[in-house]
């Protein structure tokens, strides 16, 4: 089962929708504490954040913000990142400590602990944007996390319009509701490129977003609706793995156990959309 295409793309969907769990350092004394970090482990140039209540899948918010981007408005003011940080999410508790590491905090590499972020540095890993939500990308493992920007000629990055977001994406029960599903939103105004895409339920909805399905006939997932943003065909798309490395190489994934558990607990379940 390990190298057919349900598995395959079980692969694919779990792992994106699991947070990676790794760990930085913290010194104190001659020691170095480990401090666990979270991230996540998606496509290049496009992450989500899912939220469920109840169990019922509500929302998904994508976001294709680069790190570097954040990295340097935290330099000149960590007071506006958070500001930024609370309209985007609707949280007006987030605070600009909530963002910034409280200790220096170090890699370990081949060359011993390296500092990857001084104490007081803006925290890209910081809970609103990876437990709590997606504000921009997290970024690689390598340099504390810190990636360098993706080439604009990157295929993975999305180049969304409004007009690609009305219609024939989305449908429930064989209705297109594309549009009063999908939201999109500009940092910069009216005039910038899209930065993030909503995907909500409306109000009063007695539904879930896991009813819908995509325009290929597949179940929704937030994989799928990426990889059905970039326009490739369901085959084509299977065997699409940029920006999510193979699951026995990554040592941010589980390990082979804990996987093999996951993936009967999925398949156990009847989700259909991953056949």
């Amino acid at each position: 089962m390990a190298g057919s295409p349900v598995a395959r793309q079980a692969w694919l969907h779990l792992a994106s929708e699991t947070l990676a769990l790794g760990c930085l350092f913290e010194r104190r004394g001659a020691a170095h504490i480990r401090i666990p970090v979270h991230r996540r482990q998606q496509m290049a140039g496009c992450e989500w954040h899912s939220q469920r209540s109840g169990g019922v899948l509500r929302s998904v918010s994508y976001t294709f913000e680069a790190l570097e981007d954040w990295n340097a408005m935290a330099r000149e003011s960590i007071e506006d990142v958070a500001a930024l940080y609370r309209h985007i999410l609707g949280r007006p508790e987030i605070r600009p400590a909530d963002l910034t590491w409280s200790a220096d905090i170090y890699r370990r590499g081949p060359e011993g602990h390296v500092l990857a972020f001084p104490a007081g540095s803006y925290n890209p890993l910081n809970a609103w944007n990876t437990v709590r939500g997606a504000v921009h990308l997290n970024g690689g493992m390598a340099a504390g996390f810190e990636a360098s920007p993706l080439p604009m000629t990157d295929p993975g990055r999305l180049r969304l319009t409004d007009a690609g977001l009305e219609r024939g994406l989305l449908f429930l029960r064989g209705r297109d509701c594309t549009a009063e599903l999908l939201h999109p939103a500009r940092r910069e105004g009216w005039a910038g490129p899209i930065s993030r895409l909503e995907l909500r339920l409306p109000g009063g909805a007695d539904w879930s977003l896991d009813d819908l399905t995509l325009p290929d006939g597949e179940r929704f997932t937030p994989l799928g609706l990426f990889q059905a943003l970039l326009g490739e065909p369901a085959w084509a798309r299977e065997g699409r793995r940029r920006g999510l490395a193979e699951p026995t190489r990554d040592p941010m994934l589980p390990g082979p156990l804990v996987s093999r558990a996951m993936l009967r607990q999925l398949f156990a379940s009847g989700r259909p959309a991953l056949a």
